[in-house]
């Protein structure tokens, strides 16, 4: 049967995991069978289920659709009829019909792991990954050998996080039905989320040869190459498949994509000017984001700027972000400045001979440089760099949920509960050190955000706070792929996106005015215009000595393989200026964003 439907992915972006949620138990269907709509017989009964589960299968959803409703108005009900209904319901975007048939069915049929699985995968795309996990997990429990459910319990897991247990659930799977190709594909995604790059790259190839007439398969290993930066690789299976004619289009937009890193930009337009409008229309979404991702920036390079604009634009219709309320996460921020200008109460400082003062916090703004400076850092012997991973934002679930404490009030944690935070914070940092340093650096720009919980547990934390041009900071967030969430929901226009640089900025200016902060400014465009005296300023506010191999952090970078954000193929290149100054091509579609921004250019002496 037709796969459900495809993810996008993330902030690795392009990545997607798929899941086959439709239960299909066929046994023997005469061909010829013909339903009698008027004369219903119990004898009919199985007949007819079995035929619209065959008109399912074939993916004749029309027919299938018609026998299903005819079985549920003549009250010819079974778990098969309304939770493969429910399927068809939520591939239509009749979510709340899916939802109904699938409780109705756990109702009625409450030992129907199906029913449970089926829901479970609803409530994940209809972001509710807490309430899905739950739903997913009972349908293991009626049933340990539903491979359906452990394919969706192991995406749900990625996108909580847990990726050795996602790893451990897929494997389940595939041990189940050896020959499920998306199994594999989908592991091979977890795996390279993982780090383990060669075993990631052995379950995509798996994935083709168990379906090599599907043509998803081969867009994740293309996918998986660009990411990791290996271009000779991609060269190489772009060359391997060639052939293969269910892929043409694929094949043009990652040749298209490989003209692009290497700087043919002419030639990058020629070839993805050849990708057919009608496929691009009927593509999964996840490539036709890309497929417009990857034409903005080609655009941009050719100087047809407003082409560009409008890709962009297309880039940005993540079904996923209508379900996100951007409004959350300024209302996040909200509660921090809350907790930093109540004047009732006592900020002050706990513990400040912690031992814990080797560990530094590098924030700013997506797109201001971190990921650069991360690089750039990593490739100094005494610096280790954690990039981008939720230990604060697992120490504000336990501060919200466990001490219910509101973010606004952190500051009434007592004293006890505080040492004890610390220490669960180094427990999680402990699990993502990649080696024994002096310092080790938590990156991630919006953590500008929760300065204030970070002041708190590390009075003594050495800060690094990045900038850059407020309008190309702006331009670029709306411009990327990030992995869809309430932050990154509001890059989806440029105001929206100056609007969130406004309030992270408001707050990062009343944290260092009100807070006593350790901190050094990193101006992105000192850093790329003197790069020698600049981080010898960063490193002599460290305490660390300069090192000479910083000069050679490209080849840190492609060490690295997988890099957690969307400048993974910007940092193995040469230090560039041509991102300064940007926004002027874009100039007249900042109208609605000067109120936002303007103060911000003054504020950081542009």
């Amino acid at each position: 049967m037709k796969k459900s439907g495809k993810k996008d992915q993330e902030n690795n972006q392009n990545t997607e995991i798929r899941t086959i949620p439709i239960p299909i138990d066929l046994g023997k269907v005469k061909e010829n069978f013909t339903v009698h709509i008027n004369t219903p017989s119990k004898q009919t009964k199985e007949k007819i289920i079995n035929k619209a589960i065959q008109f399912h299968l074939k993916g004749n959803i029309a027919e299938a659709t018609k026998y299903y409703q005819y079985c549920i108005n003549k009250d010819i009900y079974d778990s098969r009829v309304l939770s493969n209904y429910g399927v068809i319901c939520r591939q239509q975007g009749k979510t709340a019909l899916a939802k109904k048939l699938y409780l109705q069915s756990i109702s009625l049929y409450p030992n129907s792991s199906e029913s449970y699985s089926n829901l479970g995968f609803l409530l994940k795309e209809d972001n509710d990954p807490q309430g899905a996990l739950k739903y997913i997990q009972k349908a293991i429990e009626l049933n340990p050998d539903n491979v359906n459910a452990h394919l969706n319990l192991g995406w749900i897991l990625r996108d909580l996080g847990k990726l050795e247990d996602a790893e451990l659930s897929l494997k389940k799977a595939i041990k189940l039905k050896p020959d499920l190709a998306d199994a594999h594909s989908n592991l091979g995604i977890i795996l390279k989320d993982l780090g383990k790059l060669e075993d990631a790259e052995f379950s995509l190839r798996k994935a083709i040869e168990l379906k090599p007439e599907y043509s998803d398969s081969y867009y994740d290993i293309f996918i998986h190459y660009e990411k990791l930066n290996d271009l000779k690789k991609l060269k190489e299976v772009l060359k391997e498949f060639s052939q293969i004619k269910i892929i043409k289009n694929e094949l043009l937009l990652f040749q298209s994509r490989l003209r692009f890193r290497e700087k043919k930009y002419n030639e990058a337009k020629k070839i993805i000017d050849l990708i057919p409008s009608e496929w691009v229309h009927k593509s999964p979404e996840n490539r036709r984001l890309t497929f417009w991702s990857y034409k903005g920036f080609i655009e941009e390079k050719v100087n047809n700027y407003n082409l560009a604009f409008s890709c962009f634009e297309k880039s940005q219709k993540n079904s996923i972000y209508q379900k996100l309320k951007p409004e959350l996460y300024l209302d996040y921020i909200s509660s921090y400045k809350k907790s930093v200008t109540n004047r009732s109460i006592n900020i002050r400082d706990i513990n400040n001979n912690s031992e814990e003062s080797n560990i530094g916090f590098l924030i700013g703004f997506p797109r201001s440089g971190t990921t650069l400076l991360d690089t750039i850092l990593r490739s100094h012997p005494d610096i280790d760099v954690i990039e981008e991973q939720p230990i604060i934002a697992t120490i504000e679930t336990l501060i919200q949920e466990d001490l219910n404490i509101k973010l606004e009030n952190i500051f009434s944690i007592s004293d006890t509960n505080i040492i004890l935070l610390r220490k669960k914070y180094s427990e999680l940092l402990n699990k993502y050190k990649n080696k024994q340093a002096k310092i080790t650096i938590d990156k991630l720009p919006l953590h500008t955000a929760s300065i204030p919980i970070i002041h708190l547990l590390f009075p003594n934390a050495k800060i690094i706070f990045t900038h850059r041009h407020p309008y190309d900071t702006v331009l670029s967030c709306f411009q990327q792929f990030f992995k869809p969430n309430e932050a990154m929901a509001n890059f989806i226009s440029l105001k929206f996106s100056a609007r969130m640089y406004d309030h992270v900025m408001d707050a990062w200016h009343i944290y260092k005015s009100t807070l006593a902060l350790d901190f050094i400014t990193s101006k992105y465009e000192n850093l790329i215009g003197d790069f020698d005296s600049h981080t010898l300023k960063i490193f002599k506010f460290l305490e660390i000595e300069w090192n000479y191999n910083i000069k050679n952090y490209k080849e840190t970078a492609l060490a690295r393989g997988k890099i957690n954000t969307p400048s993974s193929h910007q940092v193995v290149q040469p230090l560039y200026k041509s991102s300064i100054n940007k926004w002027k091509n874009y100039d007249k579609y900042f109208y609605d964003c000067h109120k936002y921004l303007d103060k911000w250019i003054s504020y950081f002496n542009y």
